[in-house]
């Protein structure tokens, strides 16, 4: 899969997922230097950095396929996009959209993040992108806990890549139990998170509202799966109660060689989240 990483925050986590094999990690910002690299005009408005973005054919002359477009509303750059998109749409276009604190930003940069928060829903909502996964980094702290200051970002960033890159090695593997069901054509906008399977308790990475499709996918130790007899009925109940009314719900469950158990949840609804 290629991922591509914009701006500061977008390029971090494009590198944090660069540990795994399975990506090849393009990054664009100011000032970059090195393979795959693009070093994008600086400017000083949002709006210059769209009129001003210039072509792109040739760094993106072999991406093609499924490719995850890293970004945060909160850099200027946020504002070249759309421009950079068009070099994308030949392909399967996935967004994680980093939503910003706003008590600390500066105006320009709110603004900056209404606009592209959304269009991009919009974007996905129409199917010109395959997908727009929403993430909260005040949600992600409030998951990890105390964070230090140094180091607070990777902190954050280490458990997105993982959870991210967790989810796709699942949905592409072989299922001991269970089936995730295909999200509808119109359920395009999106979250992450983890459950604590002993506990119950569900933690997403946003939180997002309307939610219409809720898919769980337990990976557990392979142990487990062979001795113990009330496994099924533990997350046959822990599907149902993490259910509700208006949303349907699926799971899978998948062997593990980990010494503790997993659970992964993706979240989707086709209705745009406003501020």
């Amino acid at each position: 899969m290629n991922v591509v990483g914009l701006g500061k925050s977008g390029c971090a986590i494009a590198e944090s997922l660069e540990q795994y094999p399975q990506y090849t990690i393009y990054k664009i910002d100011d000032g970059l230097k090195g393979k795959r690299c693009f070093s994008f005009p600086s400017c000083d408005h949002p709006e210059e950095y769209e009129s001003k973005a210039p072509s792109m054919k040739r760094f993106f002359s072999k991406v093609d396929g499924d490719v995850t477009f890293i970004l945060s509303g909160a850099s200027k750059i946020a504002g070249a996009c759309l421009r950079i998109l068009e070099h994308l749409k030949h392909c399967n276009v996935t967004i994680i959209y980093i939503k910003p604190n706003l008590d600390i930003l500066e105006d320009i940069k709110i603004k900056m993040h209404h606009v592209c928060f959304g269009v991009l829903q919009e974007y996905a909502r129409s199917a010109a992108l395959e997908r727009i996964i929403i993430i909260e980094n005040d949600s992600v702290e409030s998951i990890l806990g105390d964070v230090p200051i140094v180091g607070y970002y990777e902190s954050l960033n280490k458990l997105i890549t993982w959870t991210f890159h967790m989810l796709n090695v699942l949905k592409n593997s072989e299922a001991v139990m269970g089936k995730i069901t295909k999200t509808k054509e119109t359920s395009r906008i999106s979250t992450i998170g983890t459950v604590d399977f002993e506990g119950g308790e569900e933690k997403l990475f946003f939180p997002l509202d309307n939610v219409r499709e809720k898919c769980y996918f337990y990976l557990l130790k392979g142990e487990d799966l062979k001795k113990s007899g009330n496994l099924l009925k533990k997350i046959t109940e822990q599907v149902k109660s993490l259910g509700s009314e208006n949303a349907r719900s699926s799971y899978a469950i998948y062997s593990s060689e980990y010494d503790q158990n997993y659970v992964f949840c993706f979240h989707h609804t086709p209705y745009i989240q406003k501020e």
